[in-house]
């Protein structure tokens, strides 16, 4: 039995690159998964369709997160097929925020207000069950200085979903559920299978739960682990994580 036998994970954005993988990796970790993308279906359902060809359990759902009714769709869909969520990866955005009004607009609200809906209806599915939920962040809140001409509304973006994750993280905590925003800057598909996590982690720092730093391989899947739920309110980094 592996690790997330018995678990429902709903990953949005996942039709093609790193979260692909990750879906790809929770199935192999005996999660059932729902995979999400409004503007790649074919894709998300090529990945739906190679994790059944390979034995796990998937399915495609499209939908808009920036759409509370989209969002409600999402999560009906993941409750009737495979029941009730255990585990949220979000990471549906918009990566290319051209100067207009317009787009970065739409970078808005599917970046950051698709990442609160999300997280609002994953905690209502979670109840008091428990639950993980990971945002996906990026390095650049930390330097816009380094990023390219969209950078500073990137930035913006990517440090309000840090600023959500904490806040989420301490309004959920009471219930059981864990909420980590992952730093995914160089993952790298390898960084799934590296052993001995936990282990490592309690060697490092045996007395805290929230950790400071440390390393995190493969954060998007160890995250949802329950051998790492000592992990809480942190801002997770493939090569590092920083927290509170």
């Amino acid at each position: 039995m592996t690790r997330l036998t018995g678990k429902t994970a709903v990953v949005t954005g996942a039709a093609n690159g790193p979260t692909a993988r990750i879906a790809a990796r929770l199935a192999a970790e005996g999660a059932a998964v729902v995979i999400n993308d409004a503007a790649d279906g074919e894709g998300a359902s090529r990945v739906a369709a190679d994790i059944v060809r390979r034995g796990g359990r998937a399915v495609a759902v499209e939908g808009d997160v920036s759409k509370s009714q989209d969002v409600r769709r999402i999560f009906r869909a993941a409750v009737e097929i495979f029941g009730r969520p255990d585990i949220v990866v979000n990471n549906a955005a918009v990566f290319r925020v051209e100067p207009q009004e317009a787009e970065t607009n739409r970078a808005f609200a599917v970046n950051v207000f698709g990442t609160f809906l999300i997280c609002q209806e994953a905690a209502r599915q979670f109840a008091n069950k428990g639950g993980i939920i990971i945002n996906m962040s990026a390095p650049l809140h930390s330097a816009p200085d380094e990023a390219s001409p969209d950078g500073q509304t990137h930035a913006t973006i990517k440090g309000a979903i840090d600023m959500l994750t904490l806040g989420l993280a301490r309004e959920f905590s009471e219930r059981g559920i864990r909420v980590v925003s992952v730093d995914p800057a160089g993952f790298d598909a390898q960084d799934l299978y590296e052993p001995d996590l936990h282990e490592q982690t309690v060697r490092r720092i045996p007395t805290f739960k929230s950790l400071r730093r440390g390393r995190l391989p493969g954060a998007g899947t160890r995250a949802a682990a329950d051998d790492i739920a000592f992990i809480r309110n942190e801002l997770v980094a493939s090569a590092g994580w920083r927290g509170w």
